[in-house]
């Protein structure tokens, strides 16, 4: 992945050279909410992403981008589920999942004013995933409350992703300017985590590979050669 990662980044730098004047980079800070299934264990996430942006004709930009996602298991909602299988049924466990988005896409400008543009843009690639999982479960009904050690996971790959963006930029000076954006995500064979309704049979807690969404919220500075 990285070393695909790495020809990219030097096609980029490439096309700089050339053109400088059509070149930008940026920086965003995201913050994400997850929707669907993502949303049952997973609370809000937070991250970021570097850009590199080559304008071509009036009102389009090609673009590439890498970042990095994290997400954290909500502990509260994970044991309310936890207890409609098993009112006795307790976890104590942490878990996350990250990301990182390696994107191509192109971003179309419309109704653009001289200090002012909304846009709309689509992103296709993949995404380098983390999950992880660590912690105990303890059945109370039994009176002995023995905890039991859960599996611990670690899992990693590689999978594609999709992502839609609707935004606006705001020019504040010749080289500099604000990039704010509305994005929606897809994941594919994104790892979640399901509840056992046994904590003897705990390694049921795998994880479970499936689409995932989330929209996210973008704010960030580009600067243009």
């Amino acid at each position: 992945m990285f070393k695909n990662l790495i020809l990219i980044i030097t096609i980029a730098l490439t096309l700089t050279l050339r053109a400088q004047s059509d070149f930008a980079v940026g920086i965003n800070g995201n913050v994400n909410f997850p929707n669907g299934k993502f949303t049952e264990y997973f609370g809000t996430g937070y991250g970021g992403d570097a850009h590199f942006l080559y304008l071509f004709g009036n009102s389009s930009i090609f673009s590439l981008s890498v970042g990095y996602n994290k997400f954290d298991l909500d502990l509260e909602a994970f044991n309310a589920k936890a207890s409609e299988l098993d009112p006795g049924l307790e976890f104590n466990v942490e878990s996350s999942f990250s990301t990182i988005p390696i994107l191509l896409g192109v971003k179309w400008y419309f109704l653009k004013q001289k200090n002012q543009s909304p846009y709309i843009m689509i992103e296709a690639g993949f995404y380098n995933y983390s999950f992880t999982l660590t912690g105990t479960a303890e059945d109370n009904t039994t009176g002995n409350n023995e905890a039991v050690t859960l599996p611990e996971i670690d899992e990693d790959g590689t999978e594609t992703m999709l992502r839609v963006s609707a935004g606006y930029i705001f020019f504040i000076q010749k080289h500099w300017f604000l990039d704010f954006s509305v994005n929606y995500n897809v994941l594919t064979n994104a790892f979640t985590v399901d509840v056992p309704a046994d904590p003897e049979d705990a390694e049921e807690i795998s994880g479970a590979a499936q689409t995932l969404n989330y929209l996210s919220a973008s704010a960030g500075v580009n600067y243009r050669f």
